[in-house]
């Protein structure tokens, strides 16, 4: 009601949550009124300064059960407001760290936010292929989100789902991929039919479907629709939905902003058809409106529609006047910021988390070199401490001193078995640090011989077969060198369960999406029988191991076999069993699989690689989980993994 009034919004959000404790309400208050200025008032700067205050208020109620989720929150909020701002490299930090929190929380809810956040992201920087995926990734995600007992969360879920299918069928349209951005306009019209009793709000205590926001999502699809179907030479139904999306988001409550942009959609339209008088009512009323409200894109737009209609009347002069004016505009407006738009998120994201595994490596060398200062004071207290006894009994009696000289050559076997020790847990440290380090150098390096060869590949340059020959098999070697680099960092880390309720369907959905291209390439089909199980453990810890056994299950799979998973629960555990008909793993094999030895590590089917340290990773993994592992198989009998874990 006072979103236009922002002195009766303040006020009234003050009283909403004036019930709360101050630093709960502090942090609410922060929040909505950053989000006014940052929705309605579009004033950046203005919303970076409570994003801010959000933030600081945030960090004062981590004792509370809910930080984690108001946290990550707070995060994504700044790092909108500075890409907003065009602070980019401030901005992907902030993306970034507001990842990391939202892994941690695990809500489904804000996995599906983060990544809408992120394909909007993409797509200002002109990376739309990118931008398509996230928003995929939004509309898959919003499925397993449960927006809790608010009385607007259908309307949520709605405005969301319906808002995600048209933005993939825009990233489609940026492509020039007209056909498939017409499927997801489709589907976007389809899902508000099927839906939109979904979207209601409140007329005093009576729920009442909101039409005017259907309404203006339905004409807001009409308009990129239209686009297309220009593109395709439909012009008459262009028209149609057009006029329809002028009309309907014109009326008070709609979306009127759009209406500028289907205005010159539609003035195009009739100059390419030769219906000058019918464009020329139409750019007048866009001259108008850009007179009280300038909007440099639409300014842009009207100067080139300008140019094609006085083109049209043979006015040359005039056309070409307005084509400068155009092109002067639109030079300027590419060279804002053109080398920073064009920023690779993915690459960003990648040199983050590069810095940010650096800085707890760095940590954890801290935490032990205090843990060897320690030692060593302990070490020279108790070496003091046997000086003064041997002192006290030199001076006591004979026999004392019998007693004090056989306790002083103990003392002395001690003190040598103690620095003894020290020294083999220094070699151990020293041996375990230059394999992290060792490995770690490698993995960049080899990661971006990997990123390049696929890169290269998928521009699909029409390389010669020796060369393309020649860059995969620089792709799958390096991407092997990556595998047994991060298994050798794995290898040495003691793996502790984290008690984090987990959704182990998506987790293992996921791992399945992930692998399914190389299954594919293998002819191969994975089968998920899925079963709802949640177990509380260490997310990423538990995705390595299913991941693990499912690419083993592909690996050491003949083409046009089929690979399943099912879920049983027994006894307050659930069992996840993956199942192929490869090749079987020896009987002699059987006791050495779960250990690191050479005779364990045979090829796949297809001459892959394997290091021998995956199955020994995942057990130590699952036991630490309080879970089992276990398998099946015999000589080209295929195998069957069993994954126990406890259910909460």
């Amino acid at each position: 009601m006072y979103l236009y009034d922002s002195s009766k919004y303040f006020s009234s959000i003050d009283s909403v949550y004036a019930h709360l404790p101050y630093k709960r309400r502090m942090y609410e208050i922060y929040n909505c009124k950053r989000g006014y200025f940052y929705t309605i008032k579009h004033d950046y700067e203005k919303s970076l300064l409570y994003s801010d205050s959000a933030l600081a208020a945030v960090k004062k109620l981590d004792n509370d059960p809910a930080y984690p989720y108001w946290y990550s929150v707070a995060l994504s909020n700044k790092a909108d407001d500075l890409h907003a701002l065009k602070r980019y490299n401030e901005a992907f930090n902030y993306y970034f760290l507001a990842r990391e929190a939202i892994f941690k929380t695990g809500d489904t809810c804000l996995y599906t936010s983060y990544s809408a956040r992120l394909g909007l992201v993409a797509y200002q920087h002109q990376h739309y292929k990118e931008a398509a995926s996230y928003f995929k990734q939004a509309f898959e995600q919003q499925f397993h989100c449960r927006q809790g007992d608010s009385s607007f969360s259908g309307h949520v879920i709605f405005a969301h789902q319906q808002a995600n299918l048209d933005n993939i069928g825009l990233c489609y349209s940026k492509m020039g991929m007209s056909d498939s951005a017409l499927f997801y306009y489709d589907n976007a019209l389809a899902y508000i039919e099927n839906n939109y009793h979904h979207a209601f709000r409140f007329e005093g205590q009576k729920k009442i479907v909101d039409t005017d926001f259907i309404a203006a999502a339905r004409a807001v699809i009409y308009g990129n629709k239209a686009k297309e179907l220009m593109t395709q030479g439909n012009d008459s139904a262009a028209e149609r939905l057009l006029k329809e999306s002028i009309r309907i988001n014109s009326m008070s409550g709609r979306a009127i902003e759009d209406v500028p942009y289907s205005l010159a959609k539609l003035a195009d339209l009739y100059i390419k058809t030769g219906r000058l008088h019918l464009s020329e009512v139409l750019l007048k009323q866009l001259k108008k409106g850009l007179d009280t409200s300038a909007n440099a894109e639409i300014v842009k737009r009207w100067y080139l529609l300008q140019s094609k209609y006085e083109e049209k009347r043979g006015n040359l002069p005039a056309s070409n006047q307005y084509l400068n004016k155009y092109v002067a505009l639109k030079d300027s407006m590419d060279a804002v910021d053109n080398s920073v738009l064009r920023a690779d998120l993915n690459k960003e994201f990648s040199y983050l988390q590069s810095e940010y595994d650096l800085n707890v490596l760095q940590k954890k060398d801290d935490r032990k070199s205090f843990y060897l200062v320690a030692a060593a004071l302990a070490i020279l207290m108790f070496a003091i401490t046997m000086l003064l006894i041997w002192r006290n009994y030199a001076q006591s009696k004979k026999h004392i001193l019998a007693l004090g000289k056989l306790n002083e050559k103990i003392s002395d076997k001690n003190l040598h078995l103690q620095n003894a020790l020290v020294a083999l847990q220094q070699s151990q440290e020293e041996n375990d640090q230059m394999m992290k380090v060792v490995a770690h150098d490698l993995r960049n390096p080899v990661g971006g011989i990997a990123a390049s060869s696929a890169l290269l590949l998928r521009d699909n340059h029409n390389y010669p077969d020796e060369q393309r020959k020649m860059l995969e098999m620089i792709h799958a070697s390096s991407n092997h060198a990556v595998e047994l680099i991060q298994d050798l960092m794995y290898a040495n880390r003691q793996p502790i369960a984290v008690h984090v309720p987990v959704d182990l369907l998506a987790l293992i959905t996921y791992c399945v999406e992930m692998l399914s291209l190389a299954a594919r390439q293998k002819k191969q089909e994975i089968i998920l029988h899925p079963l709802p199980a949640r177990v509380s453990g260490d997310r990423e810890k538990l995705w390595r191991v299913f991941s693990n056994l499912i690419n083993n299950a592909i690996k050491f799979s003949p083409e046009n076999e089929n690979i399943e998973i099912r879920f049983v629960k027994e006894n307050g555990r659930v069992i996840v069993s993956v199942e192929d008909r490869g090749v079987g793993i020896p009987r002699a094999l059987h006791d050495k699989i779960f250990h690191i030895t050479e005779t364990a590590k045979r090829t796949g089917t297809s001459g892959e690689p394997s290091f021998g340290l995956g199955l020994f990773i995942s057990k130590q993994i699952v036991e630490a989980h309080s879970g089992e592992i276990w398998f099946t198989s015999g000589d080209d009998e295929g195998t069957t993994f069993f994954v126990s874990l406890p259910l909460i």
